[in-house]
């Protein structure tokens, strides 16, 4: 232990005067006179070991307070040095927390600008010999420097909000690596100071992975702001899957209230290609709400829109940005069987969004798929192995595949594409309970064909259909159930767009082309066979954002706006290039928006935006992180900064000061032998 003004020590000599005071107090005699000394004796006896107790706690008392308020005025201190650790140069490691949550308002700026400027000043106070390892949540090869005063201080100049996000066990286990490699090869280094600045945000303040260090010293030093909530849109998307020309879309927004009080009429603002609308929404505290907007498509093409909310606090998650494309007509490759039958055609042929091409199975080559959105494989009842194939590529390249059975359906070759596409196999055809009992409304196959939900529909009928042998291998949604309890009509449910017709169009199975539901079922297979990428891109996250008509040359692609032009890796997957904005370059290159996607043409838009995790402004408290860094720590000196940096002095040179405890246990003895006086007579 040391002290800041060792020279008040001096005055523990003045020590000696209450216990003067007390010895010649003590030892003074009064007269008395009485008749009799009996009575004297026996009093005196009784009284005198008691007297000295008291005497002796009164002085013990005066000395314990006066000293205490002496070593307060010293400033005792536990400095922060290591003795085992003498001989090499001493090293500030610093870490300024600077993700978008460091952007929330303090006391004399954001909290970001305070923990600069307090950074500076510990540089400032550091020795001309301090080695400073100063790093941000970029955490790169330039920041694994050990750097002097001066670099350090024109680096924080250069500290900018990032949407990078770090957790606080990564932080430190990557500083503490660093200075030990630094130990090891290049310079001996002494005592290791770190000294992290951050909110504690809940979400990034993990210690699971935290290593023990007996030696160090370490200061955690929390920002508070100075209004605790946010509000922010979490997240946007359409109630249908389907954007045509001329349609109706439902546009659902959530936004979050994510403080401590109800905020009403909450302005909410929608820009999409021109067209604008304003919702005022109620948002509880602490609650999700979610709200809609109604639109009618104007015309085809590439869609951007932004959902705006009014936030005071932060503003990086007040906007949503999406992006969506129209498209003029849908491609599809009708492929007829043995068993086909002619109504399929005719269907599509009724619309002028389709475009249909029509052949028989024998003619059929790879090339006539080139384009296609939908292929619907009518009547056939042997899948050549080829032709099994060909399919499972369309459908994993993104490509819609309608499957309708033959009368004569051959249950090998069947069941062996059925199965790399994770649906059910094929079986004997079955008779009994071949009425539909119901469709489920409840997926979004069925979103906007009825008007409304109809439980007494009267619903039609097949003659017979294939019986359905789940496997091990298949996962599926059932569209429409039969009266036995089997699906007439279901889809593949791990992504792949495929649809399994379990009876077949062939006149022996049923008349069920007669009913009004066989062309609503077909044409919305052909809707939802429109190859539709993400409306939004999380930046930095392990995401693939296709492309369905990038032609296959060597040209690199653009993600392009005003001011960006950023090309990302690229990915082939079947047949088809997917890019990934994945990793760190992405999060320091590109910011939330919308952008062009361009080789030699223009290939489509592209909606970006920033990872939401950070909205929520829930944080540790000081016992939290306290009781978090105590297994593994040893000196640990916790600091709250809510007043203002300017208000604040960290030093960290005594980072364990006792003066304040000293100043109360010298209060605590003065009340006491005041205490001893008035009440033990």
């Amino acid at each position: 232990m040391k002290f800041v003004y060792p020279e008040f020590l001096w005055a523990l000599f003045a020590l000696l005067i209450p216990i003067i005071i007390h010895l010649f107090n003590f030892r003074r005699y009064k007269k008395l006179y009485f008749s009799s000394l009996t009575f004297i004796k026996q009093v005196d006896q009784q009284t005198k070991s008691t007297k000295r107790l008291r005497h002796f706690i009164i002085l013990l008392s005066r000395l314990l307070a006066l000293g205490l308020i002496i070593l307060a005025f010293a400033q005792p201190f536990i400095p922060a040095k290591n003795e085992n650790e003498n001989g090499g140069k001493p090293v500030l490691a610093i870490y300024i927390d600077n993700s978008f949550s460091m952007t929330a308002k303090g006391t004399e700026g954001e909290l970001l600008s305070e923990s600069r400027e307090m950074a500076r000043k510990m540089i400032n106070d550091a020795s001309l010999e301090t080695r400073i390892l100063l790093n941000t949540n970029y955490m790169g090869g330039l920041e694994q420097r050990l750097l002097t005063k001066a670099e350090a201080l024109e680096k924080i100049d250069k500290i900018n909000p990032t949407p990078l996000i770090r957790q606080l066990d990564d932080v430190l286990n990557w500083q503490r690596n660093f200075l030990n490699q630094q130990n090891n090869s290049n310079e001996k280094l002494g005592t290791r100071q770190y000294v992290f600045f951050s909110d504690f945000q809940t979400v990034t303040s993990s210690f699971s992975n935290l290593k023990k260090d007996e030696s160090s010293f370490y200061y955690p030093i929390k920002l508070i702001p100075q209004i605790k909530g946010n509000c922010y849109v979490d997240s946007v998307w359409f109630s249908s899957p389907i954007q045509r020309t001329g349609q109706n879309n439902e546009l659902n927004i959530r936004v979050v209230n994510d403080g401590e009080e109800d905020l009403t009429n909450v302005e909410v603002h929608v820009d999409i290609e021109g067209i604008n609308r304003d919702v005022f929404m109620d948002l509880p505290a602490n609650k999700k709400s979610t709200t809609t907007v109604n639109y009618t498509e104007p015309g085809p093409g590439f869609k951007i829109g932004k959902v705006s909310v009014n936030d005071k606090q932060l503003f990086w998650d007040d906007d949503y940005h999406f992006s969506y494309s129209v498209k003029e007509k849908v491609n599809v490759l009708v492929l007829n069987g043995e068993s086909n039958n002619a109504s399929v055609s005719q269907v599509y042929n009724l619309e002028k969004y389709y475009k249909v091409s029509s052949i028989n199975q024998g003619s059929f080559t790879n090339d006539q798929l080139n384009g296609m959105d939908l292929l619907f494989l009518n009547g056939i009842d042997e899948l050549p192995s080829s032709l099994a194939e060909t399919v499972k590529s369309f459908v994993e390249s993104g490509g819609t595949v309608a499957l309708f059975p033959g009368g004569k359906c051959e249950f090998s070759s069947w069941n062996a594409l059925l199965n790399n596409l994770s649906l059910p196999n094929l079986g004997s055809t079955i008779s009994a309970g071949t009425k539909i009992d119901r469709l489920i409304y409840e997926d979004p196959f069925f979103s906007g064909m009825f008007d409304k939900k109809k439980e007494n529909l009267n619903l039609p009928s097949v003659a017979k259909s294939y019986r359905i042998i789940p496997n091990g291998n298949s996962q599926f949604f059932e569209l429409i159930k039969m009266q036995n309890g089997m699906p007439l009509f279901l889809k593949a449910k791990n992504g792949l767009n495929a649809f399994l017709f379990t009876s077949s169009l062939e006149s022996s199975f049923g008349t069920f082309t007669s009913d009004a539901l066989f062309p609503s079922i077909v044409l919305r297979i052909g809707e939802m066979s429109q190859r539709k990428a993400p409306t939004s891109i999380t930046i930095g996250k392990e995401s693939f954002y296709p492309l369905y008509n990038k032609a296959d040359n060597e040209t690199p692609i653009h993600i392009k706006n005003e001011k960006i032009d950023f090309i990302p890796s690229t990915k082939k997957i079947g047949l088809i290039n997917y890019l990934s904005l994945s990793g760190n370059e992405a999060l320091e290159r590109l910011l939330s928006g919308s952008y062009e996607l361009v080789d030699e043409s223009k290939l489509g838009v592209l909606s970006l935006n920033y990872d939401r995790i950070e909205s929520s402004t829930k944080a540790l408290s000081k016992e939290e992180i306290e009781e978090g860094l105590k297994p593994y720590f040893k000196n640990i000196a916790y600091r709250e900064i809510s007043q203002g940096q300017s208000l604040t002095k960290i030093d960290i040179d005594r980072p364990f000061e006792y003066w304040m405890i000293c100043l109360l246990m010298g209060g605590l003895f003065l009340i006491l032998e005041m205490l001893i006086i008035k009440l033990w007579k």
